[in-house]
């Protein structure tokens, strides 16, 4: 008697394509979420920086207007300003530049925006206002403004505003000097410097850019 045995192979194959497939979308949803969060950092990351860059602006700016204003409402009080006024005006901004002698000492407070000249988001510009103390109280308050032009050309305008009476007020090229005898709008506008300069990216280009009053008088 002879037995057979029955022999059944299979003739499936795995399904490579199938996988390969799956591999595929896998990688391609991995790299999908990877650029989506790259994206979001991006724009986070560059939002910030405009937040940063407004703020630096809108400070300097502030900062500025205050030298200012605090300047011209010393000198609008018509009578010598005591050091101590001065001191309660800028607190510790305010550095001493030479020692006192009989001729008086000078101290002044300064603004620069030298950081956001150095990454290109503004020409470099400086404000300063300088007093001059004799005896306690100010002789005179010098504002300055200077800037370096795109050309690399520098430019500078100024206030000489002297505590006296008939002493002081007269214009020459880029400059403005008054005293307390000067009329109120001449004072207004001797202390009316274009804090912009100091943020804009292109800056400014003339003295009269820093002062429009020298301009116009």
């Amino acid at each position: 008697m002879t037995f057979t045995r029955n022999r059944t192979f299979s003739t499936d194959t795995p399904d490579y394509d199938s996988h390969e497939v799956q591999i595929d979308q896998s990688v391609s949803n991995h790299d999908m979420v990877f650029i989506r969060r790259l994206s979001i950092a991006l724009v986070a990351v560059v939002l910030l920086c405009s937040i940063i860059v407004f703020t630096a602006r809108y400070e300097l700016r502030r900062n500025a207007d205050r030298i200012i204003r605090s300047s011209y409402e010393l000198f609008q009080q018509e009578r010598r300003p005591s050091l101590d006024n001065v001191r309660e005006r800028f607190g510790e901004k305010l550095k001493q530049t030479s020692p006192c002698k009989d001729v008086g000492c000078g101290f002044e407070v300064v603004l620069s925006n030298g950081l956001l000249a150095r990454f290109h988001l503004a020409q470099f510009a400086t404000l300063k206002s300088t007093f001059w103390v004799r005896n306690g109280t100010v002789d005179e308050n010098v504002l300055e403004f200077w800037t370096v032009r795109a050309d690399g050309g520098m430019i500078l305008a100024f206030t000489d505003a002297k505590y006296c009476k008939a002493c002081n007020d007269f214009s020459a090229g880029n400059s403005l000097s008054v005293d307390l005898s000067s009329q109120a709008p001449r004072k207004r506008s001797a202390f009316g410097f274009n804090a912009n300069c100091l943020s804009n990216v292109k800056g400014c280009a003339t003295a009269a850019d820093l002062l429009p009053a020298i301009h116009r008088d």
